[in-house]
């Protein structure tokens, strides 16, 4: 017979075991919910929101980095990129992202931000667009670039990749482990950092673990629950177009400011309706020339170069410049005078612009909208009088 303070002993463990136990199921939840853990739950969650806020804010400041004027080959750096996940919990984000490698942790050293972490104590997770990460790239990326990463939320808002409404990026924060829909036991330790089933949830059909880019079955939003408590923030096309809209608008205002004496006047534009402004390849003599009266597109200067350096956004040549790789001449638009030109820089499409053929892009209305125009004291009837998301600024010469 066992000696009661064995006895005793033992049934101490076990209920350690116990409670151990329910802490990583039913009764962890159960714990979590209780009235009296209120105000700590909301300080958890307001910790995790700030950090994704944070997160998301470096990730569209990383977007906007300096591109340089320099010659950079076929591979230039360009508005809208954004690092590869880092996949081995070192902070750094990985040289590239293959087909099977856009999912991991925030890069928080890459991005020049402190170890981020979510209320628990969790780094924050992460997965970029298949057209937003900067290796390899894959071309053009401009306002027209939808993202790849489809998000579904219980609350009816769903970002749907096969609609052309998916987001560029998704951070997640994994919070406390638990047990996923299935009986898969999550575990944080030294073994499992690199595997997201332990810490990333699954809610009906969507598993944040293994999401699937380019379908509707990307990433799950929903309450916490038993077996669910990932917080999902998306960072959307339209966040990230306003910041890529704002870049390019500067660099062309740049790329066309007078630097040397004397100062020539501004060329006529090119047509809208000249189809051989548009594209990502390069042009050549005789494409996109100066036309029109009023506005249109930037025409070809093969002559055009920055100072002591080999490229401009009006040279055309698609092999070193990000502007024409990514066909950016196909979206900005130019009203020249004597000694001032305007700029104008489409939004991303809204409802009823249809920008899909070449027949479609050689209109004004699919790019700009009515108050953009009658701004600019020009008629277009076509146009449409919705509420404008386009950019504009004037640059002069002397």
């Amino acid at each position: 017979m066992m000696p009661h303070h064995v006895e005793r002993g033992v049934q101490t463990g076990v209920a350690i075991w116990v409670v151990l136990l329910l802490l990583s199921g039913m009764g962890g939840w159960m714990l979590y919910m209780a009235p009296g853990t209120y105000l700590a739950r909301q300080r958890v969650m307001q910790k995790t929101m700030a950090s994704l806020a944070l997160a998301q804010q470096a990730l569209l400041a990383y977007a906007q980095q300096p591109l340089g004027l320099t010659l950079c080959e076929l591979n230039c750096p360009r508005p809208g990129d954004l690092p590869c996940p880092d996949r081995n919990n070192d902070g750094i984000a990985e040289t590239s992202c293959s087909n099977t490698s856009r999912l991991g942790r925030l890069p928080w050293k890459t991005l020049g931000v402190g170890d981020i972490r979510d209320g628990s104590g969790e780094r924050l997770w992460y997965a970029v667009s298949e057209r937003y990460k900067n290796n390899p790239r894959l071309r053009p990326l401009n306002l027209d670039t939808t993202g790849t990463w489809s998000v579904a939320s219980s609350e009816g808002l769903m970002w749907d990749a096969t609609q052309g409404n998916g987001v560029v990026a998704v951070l997640i924060a994994p919070m406390q482990p638990l047990v996923r829909e299935g009986g898969w036991v999550q575990q944080r330790q030294e073994a499992t950092t690199e595997i997201a089933k332990h810490y990333l949830d699954v809610n009906s059909a969507a598993d944040n673990a293994s999401p699937q880019e380019g379908t509707s079955r990307g990433f799950a939003r929903a309450p916490a629950s038993m077996h669910f408590n990932d917080v999902v923030w998306p960072v959307t096309s339209g966040q990230m177009h306003q910041v890529m809209q704002k870049q390019v608008l500067a660099e062309v205002k740049r790329s066309l400011r007078c630097v040397g004496v004397p100062c020539l006047s501004y060329p006529m534009a090119a047509a809208v309706s000249d189809s051989g402004c548009l594209g990502s390849q390069s042009l050549s003599a005789g494409q996109c020339l100066s036309t029109a009266t009023s506005i249109g597109r930037l025409p070809l200067d093969l002559n055009a170069h920055w100072p002591w350096t080999v490229q401009h956004v009006l040279d055309g040549n698609q092999q070193h410049h990000w502007f024409q790789q990514n066909a950016w001449r196909e979206q900005v638009f130019y009203l020249p005078g004597q000694t001032q030109a305007s700029i104008i820089l489409g939004g991303e499409r809204l409802p009823g612009q249809v920008r899909d053929s070449i027949t479609d892009k050689g209109h004004l209305n699919v790019y700009l909208e009515t108050s953009t125009l009658l701004a600019l004291h020009v008629q277009d009837a076509s146009t449409l009088n919705l509420l404008s998301n386009d950019l504009q600024d004037k640059v002069s010469r002397p």
